[in-house]
């Protein structure tokens, strides 16, 4: 009886899938291999063979990352990587499963909060008008809250 693996490896690499699953898992432990502030300024965006291409969100990161080259190379070793090269690009960030536990980038607003909120809009004759100043007070002071 063969291991699943065994039979999906060959499989993979026959599709011509395995740069794509290489890239995959990389981006999936970026967080991980990257702390901050390195993983918020280059991302992985292709892998070719052995080589991988990290785009890079500004000239000055770039210049910054030269410098760490081996030390990033070091970390992408066991993804099979030896070679990187850098470009100016987009860097978007999306939450990973290791950074979902932060904070939480709003607050639940107090009882005497919402109360505040209510009165002032109470005053306001437009419906449209009321609900819009409603939900940017609730916002702003809930968001006030998180950086206090």
């Amino acid at each position: 009886m063969k291991k699943v693996d065994s039979l999906c490896i060959p499989l993979i690499r026959g599709l011509g899938l395995d740069d794509a699953l290489r890239l995959a898992e990389i981006k999936r432990d970026w967080d991980t291999l990257f702390g901050q502030p390195l993983c918020y300024h280059m991302v992985p965006c292709k892998v070719s063979g052995s080589e991988v291409l990290l785009n890079v969100d500004s000239p000055v990161w770039l210049q910054e990352l030269q410098y760490h080259k081996k030390k990033i190379l070091g970390k992408l070793s066991p993804y099979r990587i030896k070679s990187m090269r850098f470009k100016i690009g987009r860097v978007s960030r999306t939450v990973s499963r290791n950074t979902r536990n932060e904070e939480p980038r709003f607050k639940t607003l107090t009882p005497e909060e919402v109360a505040i909120v209510e009165h002032t809009v109470s005053q306001l004759n437009e419906k449209e008008m009321r609900e819009t100043v409603q939900k940017a007070m609730k916002k702003s002071l809930s968001a006030r809250k998180v950086k206090h």
